[in-house]
């Protein structure tokens, strides 16, 4: 029986997951109904947290996927100094009149002669220019890069429908988890009782002489092997308790009841139907289709990237001598500027040559095409199976639980007929013994076969992402 429960205790070990934010505890007893551990779990869930932010991000870049329509500007300023100096010469006007104030004109208005001066400058070595430019490149590819986004949007948001689904699925089957334990528990503490019972009615009917020592002592050794049996169990149960509140996100002290009851409406199910009519609502077959979707763009915008591509270029760029002397902004000897405006088309002439590199990107986003179409035939060959191999098990389970609750009643039948004969002296201790054991297999047995069944329709309901419960 010890290696049957250790059996039945590891078959219900599940993953422990990472979690923050959780809730305070503050000392009263939560009561936790399925559906609120549900919510509990899905909000304090790490990697649901992760995924959403994942979501977040690619919805963001879908939403703004139309800004490849901008151009690409640039601003700068440059600020600088020459190490030599720079000077610079001109002649200035003085008029026409000579030393002693005549004029040198004619009546006619003709000079004999004007009067000039020449004069050195020095130049400022400081320099100041800018330039400002814009660029926008556009190309059939830029058609596939916002398809790229949107895929990407696409993909994330079946990641997190995944998670969530896993995550429902281990909260689900953490609580029923639970709740089998305990009934576990308790029919352990049952069979504890009866034996306490049964031990101290020998003890009487040993002072009056009707059973021997020895069969008080063998039922004391059996009463003593069930204690470390229960304490085992009972361990087994505070640890998937301390799984269960990870999964919600709650302090290990925090004291929780479990609200409900191990509910099995078994119901036989059609293989073929659930294959035809939810198979292709599987989260990791969207994936592929999604995948599928993906590989064909990038091939798309490899072949796109050997079309012509036209370049709209505009740029403008000021100068200015001596920047810290307001006095020369703007003027004619110290200020300059220029600026153009380009349009160009071009086109990879290489990429069209046979065996270039393009071309063997083509062919390889091909390969790769061809390869997931037939991955994703052998998913929806395991999907299949998985999907008719758990309906096999669910129905499995439910004509075992129909066998083994008929044999509850037998044994229970069988264990009371010999109790009977036992007091009566017609039984010995050793097969009542053996009775009591069989009943109490037999009750731990459908305890198990329920667990089978709650954890392969969970399973299921994962497997084709439809809610089976209801």
């Amino acid at each position: 029986m010890k290696k049957f429960l250790l059996i039945f205790f590891t078959a219900t070990a599940v993953s422990l997951p990472v979690f923050s934010d959780k809730p305070q505890n503050n000392g009263e007893p939560l009561i936790l109904t399925i559906e609120k551990a549900v919510e509990l779990g899905l909000e304090n869930n790490f990697n649901l947290k992760v995924q959403a932010n994942k979501a977040a991000g690619a919805e963001r870049n879908n939403n703004d996927a139309w800004n490849v329509l901008l151009p690409d500007v640039s601003l700068s300023a440059t600020l600088s100094r020459s190490n030599s100096s720079t000077s610079g010469s001109g002649t200035y006007y003085l008029g026409a009149n000579d030393a002693y104030g005549l004029s040198a004109s004619s009546d006619d208005g003709i000079y004999d002669y004007m009067l000039f001066q020449s004069y050195d400058y020095e130049i400022s070595p400081w320099t100041a220019v800018g330039n400002f430019s814009a660029q926008l490149a556009l190309s059939p590819a830029m058609i596939n890069g916002v398809k790229a986004l949107e895929l990407n949007y696409q993909n994330a948001i079946l990641d997190m429908e995944s998670a969530k689904l896993s995550t429902e699925t281990s909260i689900k089957t953490n609580f029923y988890n639970l709740l089998l334990f305990q009934e576990q528990i308790e029919v352990l503490k049952k069979n504890i009782e009866t034996t306490e019972a049964r031990l101290e009615s020998m003890e009487e009917m040993y002072n009056y002489g009707y059973v021997t020592e020895l069969d008080v002592l063998n039922t004391k050794a059996g009463l003593s092997s069930l204690g470390p049996t229960l304490l085992q169990i009972e361990n087994g149960y505070e640890q998937l308790k301390m799984v269960f509140l990870m999964d919600l996100g709650l302090d290990f002290n925090q004291e929780v009841t479990l609200e409900g009851a191990v509910e099995v409406s078994p119901e036989l199910l059609d293989g073929n139907y659930l294959v035809n009519t939810y198979m292709a609502d599987r989260i990791d077959i969207q994936q592929l289709t999604v995948t599928e979707e993906m590989l064909a763009n990038a091939k798309s915008a490899t072949a796109n990237g050997r079309l012509p591509t036209l370049v709209l270029s505009w740029s403008y760029s000021p100068y200015q001598v001596d920047p810290f002397d307001s006095e020369y902004w703007g003027e004619e000897d110290y200020f300059d500027d220029s600026g153009s405006f380009s349009v160009t088309l071009s086109l990879p002439v290489e990429d069209w040559l046979p065996h270039s590199g393009t071309s063997n990107d083509i062919a390889d986003a091909q390969n790769e095409i061809s390869n997931m179409a037939h991955q994703k035939e052998l998913a929806l060959l395991a999907a299949e199976m998985e999907i008719r191999a758990l309906v096999m098990t669910l129905n499995t389970s439910i004509e075992s639980m129909k066998v083994r609750t008929e044999s509850i009643e037998i044994n229970q039948k069988s264990y009371d007929m010999s109790l009977e004969a036992y007091n009566s002296g017609q039984l010995s201790l050793l097969d009542l013994e053996t009775a009591e054991n069989e009943l109490l297999q037999a009750e731990l047995d459908l305890v198990s076969e329920k667990y089978n069944y709650i954890s392969s329709l969970l399973n299921l309901e994962e497997a084709i992402n439809q809610n089976l419960s209801n």
